[in-house]
């Protein structure tokens, strides 16, 4: 009986975890600051580039995107998931000038990561991840 009790104690614990509270808003570096201009990554001597309208990342809001990559690179695969907890999987889909929308829900916590995940061909022809973060609600 004390096992289940613990247990669930446990699994209440690690559910209210992955949608707390968090400082490290303003000091985490890993995030996209879209108020600031383009999130920049850098990978394989190329830099990338993401932009997001409205800045702030509201949730339950339409977000335009836009996307920049190096000549020569081609999208294979683009999605949005929680980086520190599962909030489902949202596929993007860019045109061709890199302009993309997307919607994700809301954490009640008010400090939630989402993480745009990319998948790409390089000019070469070898695959690279290049992956955005960035806070909600901000």
């Amino acid at each position: 009986m004390m096992f289940r009790t613990v247990g669930a104690l446990v699994s209440g614990l690690l559910i209210l975890a992955g949608c707390s509270d968090n400082n490290e808003q303003v000091t985490d570096p890993s995030l996209c600051q879209f108020e600031t201009g383009p999130c920049q990554f850098a990978i394989s001597g190329e830099t990338l580039s993401l932009t997001m309208t409205p800045a702030n990342a509201p949730s339950e809001q339409p977000l335009a995107l836009s996307l920049a990559a190096p000549e020569g690179w081609s999208l294979n695969s683009a999605l949005v998931e929680g980086r520190d907890m599962f909030m489902g999987r949202i596929p993007v889909n860019f045109d061709a000038d890199g302009q993309g929308e997307l919607m994700y829900g809301s954490c009640a916590s008010g400090y939630m990561v989402w993480q745009l995940q990319l998948q790409f061909t390089d000019a070469d022809g070898t695959e690279q991840r290049v992956d955005f973060n960035w806070l909600a609600d901000h």
